[in-house]
């Protein structure tokens, strides 16, 4: 079965394939429409709700396996195996790096399980040693709905990402991109429209010939695989690269885990419109 006819998971790279992009999203896509309630009535938009982050992780082939080797070393380190007790779901799992998860102390990085402020020092570390690019788009629902936009949220982003990683990867290479699995009919229907970007109607200046080329398959995977006993790692990358990135572009400010992210940005340090793209556009006045 080809990747377009049906939303479907990878495990492996084929040969000759040069890039995978992982991609992960924060922010709620979905409350576009008590955004528009809101403005409607001329109620102030609470700044957590106003953005929405879709965040790529470009890896070549042999980054990607250093990469998933030091992840696997940290979690054997703190973890028996990189393998937790997980009694809220009465499973033994291997551990899976998850933001949220990190930073409210839960599950597997419960205080009580591991030494956190360790943890978070020597995830740090290999953070900051991952060789990889990053891209992401961050668009501002209000000025979304105010200046008249009618597509769908997630679409949208997917698609101006697409255009940053054409510009990111080379010539002549190929890739694919993998996404996490949100839901058989969400999966479904960004499938059709990726395919109909990619193979019909091209993405701005960059026609379907060249998307067709260097994109030979999208991919909806879950973080986990086989029962809960291992994790794409490159699923658990984007998620902790893609928080940090939507929290600076909430707060104007670098906190420490952008700190430690943000030379991996395309185009860094001018990575403003160009590695991190803030869409649309605030009208002047």
């Amino acid at each position: 079965m080809s990747w377009y006819e049906h939303p479907q998971k990878i495990k492996n790279w084929n040969i000759g394939i040069d890039y995978v992009m992982f991609v992960d999203e924060n922010g709620n896509g979905g409350k576009i429409t008590d955004i528009f309630k809101k403005i409607t009535n001329n109620i102030p938009i609470n700044l957590d709700d106003k953005y929405f982050t879709i965040t790529g992780c470009i890896f070549e082939k042999a980054n990607y396996s250093k990469m998933r080797n030091d992840i696997r070393k940290l979690k054997s380190k703190y973890w028996n195996n990189g393998f937790y007790n997980d009694t809220k779901h009465n499973d033994t799992r291997y551990v899976c790096f998850h933001s949220r998860d990190i930073r409210r102390h839960d599950g597997a990085f419960n205080d009580s399980v591991i030494n956190h402020s360790n943890f978070l020092k020597d995830l740090s570390d290999v953070l900051i040693n991952i060789d990889c690019k990053i891209i992401s788009i961050n668009i501002n629902l209000e000025e979304f709905i105010r200046q008249g936009y009618l597509e769908n949220v997630y679409e949208k982003g997917f698609d101006l990402l697409l255009g940053r990683y054409i510009y990111a990867t080379k010539n002549n290479k190929k890739g694919i991109i993998m996404l996490e699995s949100r839901g058989k009919q969400d999966d479904k229907e960004l499938l059709k429209h990726i395919y109909d970007v990619i193979h019909n109607k091209g993405r701005d200046k960059i026609s379907t010939k060249e998307l067709e080329e260097k994109i030979v398959g999208v991919y909806f995977n879950p973080k986990w695989y086989g029962g809960h006993s291992s994790t794409f790692c490159g699923l658990e990358i984007a998620d902790l690269f893609s928080y940090p990135i939507h929290q600076y572009i909430k707060y104007k400010k670098e906190n420490l885990a952008f700190n430690a992210i943000k030379d991996k940005i395309v185009c860094y340090p001018k990575f403003e419109n160009k590695g991190i793209k803030i869409f649309p556009k605030e009208k002047d006045g």
